[in-house]
């Protein structure tokens, strides 16, 4: 049996995570073992996936990967099919597994990745390639602290601005950020898993192991030139409901009482921590000038 750290949670686990924060024996928020789903009540998607959704429960079935549960914010269930590489269970464990356990135990999950700039959290939030994980790698390169990668867990409080608790240290690069943001050689990266061309890049030094104040949320797209502009209510609003990690595909974990909950989680967010829409033209070569401008910015906007 293992024993993990991640997202301020105890982790005990039947399989081994190197990615993870190891921890003495102890007792766990989160079990992770194997055991059975039934695929019978599982339904296609329209991406293809197989899925089955209750309040307090959600399965996936992935082919040639396996089954998994979340349930009641407490359990993963790993049921694979023969013959997976273990590297590969590792992707959907680590990534929308352990989101919809936080999910399930009230934290906001965003899809988006966040540093640690003068003592507060720097969040980036944007869709599927748009340099979330090549910026923050770029900040970690230049001295800042890693918070987390790809799942964003962050915890609302009415009265003061939210909490983000760290996840794991291990950035997710393709070969050329990994060249631009670090000056990485990407054969000397492990790729996540066979057959992916995404590296790992783990080992990192400069990790936030403390849960840090949420200082400000850059919403990245695509613009002529290097700037930061603060977003009105209405647009901070829908980009955090758009960038939530469930927005896409598992939409129905935000109907009914789960989506007022997300809503008023949302508001309260706005109320305390500024939104900002980071626009750049998308050319690796300028990942340098972002991160200072982001920098910058950040440092200027807190006095």
């Amino acid at each position: 049996m293992y024993f993990y750290q991640a997202y301020g949670l105890r982790l005990q686990s039947e399989l081994c995570f190197p990615e993870l924060l190891a921890m003495q024996d102890s007792s766990a928020d989160v079990v992770i073992h194997l055991g059975h789903v039934d695929r019978s009540r599982l339904a296609s998607t329209d991406s293809g996936v197989m899925r089955y959704i209750t309040a307090d429960e959600v399965s996936y079935y992935w082919k040639d990967v396996g089954a998994f549960t979340a349930r009641k914010g407490n359990e993963i269930i790993l049921d694979p099919d023969p013959q997976v590489e273990e590297d590969l269970l590792h992707l959907p464990i680590l990534g929308i597994l352990l989101a919809l356990i936080l999910h399930q135990r009230g934290y906001l999950v965003l899809h988006g990745s966040a540093v640690a700039l003068d003592g507060q959290a720097a969040v980036f939030i944007a869709g599927k390639g748009w340099g979330k994980s090549t910026l923050a790698a770029t900040l970690y390169g230049r001295g800042h602290h890693l918070i987390t990668d790809d799942v964003v867990a962050i915890k609302p409080n009415p009265q003061r601005s939210p909490s983000i608790y760290p996840s794991f240290p291990q950035l997710k690069l393709l070969p050329e950020a990994a060249v631009f943001a670090l000056g990485d050689c990407p054969d000397q990266l492990p790729r996540l898993a066979a057959g992916y061309e995404k590296r790992a890049r783990r080992n990192i030094e400069r990790f936030a192991e403390a849960p840090l104040p949420v200082g400000a949320i850059y919403q990245l797209t695509k613009g002529q030139e290097v700037a930061a502009q603060p977003l009105g209510l209405q647009a901070a609003l829908q980009q955090l409901i758009a960038h939530t990690y469930f927005a896409q595909g598992s939409y129905q974990l935000l109907h009914g009482q789960p989506g007022a909950i997300h809503f008023q989680q949302c508001m309260e967010i706005i109320r305390h921590v500024p939104i900002y829409r980071l626009e750049r033209p998308y050319h690796l070569e300028l990942v340098t000038e972002i991160a200072q401008l982001v920098e910058e910015h950040f440092q200027s906007s807190r006095v």
